[in-house]
């Protein structure tokens, strides 16, 4: 039987989503990694969110690793090294004084035929941890969510993207 191309990349999330959702109850056991998110989101705004550049290089090299067995596994599915934004698109979230940060997710996007890449989603983010949206049309913020809201999608991929966009 021939496995679905997204098989890999669904139980490497799953098991992904299952350690970070178990390994916080309790605190940190032998083996697990503990990701805490502050109930005081003031502490998000103290957080030393600095890397040094050799940690950089050795995390890049670790995910190429990663990348390039689950891409080998699944060839219609594409993983960028990175993807750039404009600053000017990232100021959209950056002007609205209840953004407090920028929350990256993760999506899969479909393409033609088979083809499906991991893209990069960018939203706002306000103190209490809340997605914050920007208007489809104009730069001012969303008060409610509606079909015009949403966040930042389509950077630039590196290796180039192979999912076409409109």
């Amino acid at each position: 039987m021939k496995k679905s191309l997204l098989t890999y990349p669904l139980i490497l999330l799953f098991f992904m989503g299952a350690l970070l959702i178990g390994s916080c109850k309790e605190g940190p056991k032998p083996g697990q990694i503990c990701i805490t998110i502050p109930k005081d989101t003031s502490e998000l705004g103290r957080r030393n969110h600095f890397i040094p550049v050799m940690d950089i290089d050795i995390f890049r090299k670790d995910f190429q690793t990663v990348r390039d067995s689950v891409v080998s596994r699944s060839p219609n599915f594409f993983i960028p090294n990175s993807e750039t934004f404009n600053i000017a698109a990232i100021d959209s979230f950056v002007q609205n004084p209840k953004v407090f940060g920028l929350r990256f997710y993760y999506g899969v996007k479909p393409g033609p035929g088979n083809k499906k890449a991991l893209r990069l989603i960018v939203v706002g983010v306000d103190s209490l941890g809340h997605d914050i949206y920007i208007k489809k049309k104009g730069a001012a913020l969303a008060a409610q969510v509606s079909d015009d809201d949403g966040g930042l999608e389509y950077g630039q991929c590196s290796p180039p993207c192979t999912v076409e966009q409109p």
